[in-house]
């Protein structure tokens, strides 16, 4: 566990003694890497204009995921509230990747209506692409101590050892734990192996989106009986909050890849 890379000298003008966190590098990584693999399979035909028209995507979808990934955290936690500003204060902490899953896809839909292209045909590009970010920003998780497992005692547990600035509960440190963030990041890029070889060969537009939504939406839901952090997840009856969003996405899945497929409209009709 590595929660600070490292810190700019104090003697640094403007910048002394600023640490360098794992999940922000992480994250950065991510989204680096996700938006690459998007951008060269979105908009492989478009020109000159690719460039601006992926800028516009990748910032309402950036934008809008990282408001709704924060609005989600403070409805669960509406203690953390203290002013207006703190809806939107990310660098607090708290964010909830489903939130940011919705929050994003509304940027998008914005995108889309904008340059009047079709939604399924750029979220069929842009969710594998979600997926191969998210490898990465769990990665950060692990190396900060957030999304921590529960205790177990099995042959592929791990222990976080206290350091300054982790997210692991003190009570948690040399604790046996079920690594909760690589069963994401593994199944993260199982998802997007998949995915990525579904959208080469699909059978219509909308096809990878609602087999990416379905795949997550199952992949979280079993995964989070690994996760040891029920106070920062939420627990409403028998799930946590990310279990509930999970049904309710695998549902709306389900029902719109019946629709989509009933339709069938060819891939040629893509942006």
């Amino acid at each position: 566990m590595h929660p600070i890379l490292f810190r700019f000298p104090e003697a640094w003008p403007l910048i002394g003694d600023f640490p360098i966190r794992s999940f922000s590098v992480m994250v950065l990584i991510g989204v680096l890497v996700g938006a690459g693999w998007a951008r060269r399979n979105l908009f492989r035909d478009q020109g000159d204009q690719a460039d601006a028209q992926f800028d516009a995507l990748l910032w309402r979808c950036l934008v809008f995921g990282f408001i709704g990934a924060r609005l989600l955290y403070v409805t669960v936690h509406p203690e953390v509230l203290h002013g207006p500003l703190s809806l939107i204060a990310f660098w607090e902490g708290g964010l909830v990747s489903y939130g940011g899953f919705f929050g994003g896809a509304f940027g998008g839909l914005l995108f889309c209506r904008k340059f009047k292209l079709r939604y399924t045909a750029v979220s069929d590009v842009v969710l594998p692409s979600l997926c191969l970010g998210q490898v990465f920003g769990r990665i950060g998780c692990l190396l900060v101590g957030d999304d921590q497992g529960s205790p177990w005692d099995g042959p592929w547990a791990i222990t976080f050892q206290a350091k300054p600035d982790s997210l692991i509960p003190p009570e948690l440190f040399g604790v046996p734990l079920h690594p909760s963030q690589i069963y994401l990041s593994l199944m993260n890029v199982a998802i997007f192996v998949i995915t990525a070889s579904v959208l080469r060969k699909r059978r219509f537009i909308g096809q990878t989106t609602t087999l990416v939504m379905m795949l997550y939406a199952v992949g979280r839901f079993s995964i989070e009986f690994t996760r040891g952090d029920d106070a920062a997840r939420g627990i409403y009856g028998m799930f946590s909050t990310s279990q509930w969003a999970s049904l309710f996405t695998v549902a709306v899945a389900a029902f719109w890849y019946r629709r989509l497929s009933q339709k069938a409209v060819a891939p040629e009709a893509t942006a």
